[in-house]
């Protein structure tokens, strides 16, 4: 029988109006224009900064009331999510990439062997291969996920929806991951409620139907048989190669590599860099590497080479180095400088993090921690789509306070969820479709903010450091 009382549940019955409510309008705007992009992007900022509102509002009421049951909660989110079924992805048209590559990947020629635009694929041309973006290069994306378009291209339709469904499941799984490792840790399940209803992961999957889902999926399964009390021989194998197809899917899982490095035996390092090698060798052999030669993306890491050398979008820190700081101090170069900088950051980043994993921390301690390298990412990148933040809202739900804690702890949150809603702003950059421009004022807006609330933080945590020692 479903445990709810309704009466003591009206907030929460509220909030799941209004998200509603927003998925609702964002399904009818694509109904109506066919976009939720172009000059139609305010008024998707609307309806995502309503279902914003209904977010908070719900993590306020369930952590003050608590929750009669989480089917309440999985309903709702699952009704959000397929909502936005209703809708085409075009916030973002990485999915046509996935389609095409997927089709000529069944048509016998590697994703990573010609630009889209190639004359050599013009007897293969689809609908598909006009809507994908960066015609100009061959694949960006890494063997897993080419494994993944390769099916789906085989056995489903050319649509979109399709790699929505897909991308919603994967989600989904994910949450219940999380479920699992907040019962692992003792912790309530209803924090579950952090990145189930954030409306930047119900956008990016279920509107957009990025790649991430998946790689989100493989990282918190592959964290799942690490920390799993129950190891058997089974999971102890399994661990690795779940991380090795995240990593192969986007590389940021490799990550996690100085905090797992402590926990798992050499021989599941070796399987995982066995996994990566063995998968990628057939690829880079029928392609080339693309590790030399010109910048088109073609071969294995083609791709990567341009994201190297030429990404830049909607960065904070990499960006005010690059334009104003640098040049402001008469340096030369101030581009190169900006990525060693940023680079240098990332690698004491991820040192500090290995020292601190090397301590036999408890689990939970652990899951905290390897929120640290994604953090970092973000704040150190040179580029960040709002669907970047995907791996990060994975870890949210670690990081709020225990009952043991004080509840100020919850400080650490803010800066994160502030900006999956500010990170949206970007999609500003699209009002024009003839004009694609960044926006100095929505940058500020974005990640000043952000850097504010880590200070608050940090000022928090030391005040509390000096009480320690008092």
């Amino acid at each position: 029988m479903l445990n709810i009382s309704l009466p003591h549940q009206w907030g929460l019955i509220v909030c799941i109006a209004v998200g509603l409510s927003s998925y609702v309008g964002m399904a009818g705007l694509h109904l109506q224009q066919g976009t939720l992009r172009d000059e139609h992007t305010p008024h998707t900022l609307g309806w995502y900064g309503l279902a914003f509102v209904g977010y908070l509002a719900a993590l306020i009421w369930v952590e003050r009331r608590g929750v009669g049951s989480l089917l309440l909660i999985w309903s709702a989110a699952i009704i959000f999510r397929l909502l936005l079924l209703f809708t085409v992805p075009t916030l973002s048209d990485d999915v046509y990439r996935y389609m095409w590559d997927g089709y000529v990947a069944n048509n016998g020629v590697s994703p990573y062997a010609y630009p889209i635009d190639a004359p050599e694929l013009d007897y293969l041309d689809t609908p598909q291969r006009a809507l994908a973006n960066n015609r100009w290069m061959a694949s960006p994306y890494l063997p897993a996920a080419q494994l993944l378009f390769a099916a789906l291209a085989r056995f489903l339709p050319p649509n979109p929806l399709y790699f929505q469904i897909v991308m919603i499941i994967f989600d989904l799984l994910a949450a219940l991951l999380i479920v699992k490792l907040l019962t692992l840790v003792r912790q309530p399940a209803h924090r579950i409620l952090i990145y189930l209803w954030n409306p930047l992961v119900i956008v990016e999957i279920a509107h957009g139907a990025h790649i991430d889902g998946l790689m989100v999926c493989l990282t918190l399964l592959a964290i799942w048989l690490t920390l799993s009390p129950r190891q058997t021989k089974l999971t102890i194998w399994l661990a690795p190669v779940a991380l090795a197809l995240a990593t192969l899917t986007k590389v940021l899982p490799i990550f996690l590599l100085p905090i797992l490095i402590w926990r798992w035996r050499w021989r599941q390092l070796f399987l995982y860099g066995l996994v990566i090698i063995g998968l990628a060798t057939p690829f880079g052999l029928s392609a080339g590497w693309g590790l030399t030669g010109p910048l088109n993306g073609a071969g294995l890491f083609g791709a990567i080479r341009i994201y190297a050398d030429q990404w830049n979008f909607n960065s904070g820190l990499f960006h005010w180095l690059e334009v104003d700081w640098l040049p402001l101090l008469g340096i030369v170069q101030p581009t190169v400088w900006a990525k060693r900088i940023v680079g240098a950051g990332m690698f004491l980043v991820l040192s500090a993090v290995w020292l601190e994993a090397r301590r036999s921390l408890d689990i939970y301690s652990t899951l905290r921690l390897m929120a640290v390298p994604f953090m970092a990412y973000l704040l150190l990148t040179t580029t960040v789509h709002p669907w970047y933040m995907l791996v990060l809202m994975v870890f949210l739900p670690f990081l709020a306070p225990t009952s043991k804690e004080s509840p100020w702890r919850w400080l650490i949150l803010t800066p994160w969820l502030y900006l999956s809603a500010g990170i949206t702003l970007s999609y500003l950059t699209y009002l024009t479709p003839l004009n694609f421009r960044e926006f100095e004022w929505v940058r500020q807006t974005e990640w000043w903010p952000v850097w504010g609330l880590l200070a608050v933080w940090g000022i928090y945590g030391f005040i509390g450091y000096r009480q320690k020692l008092a």
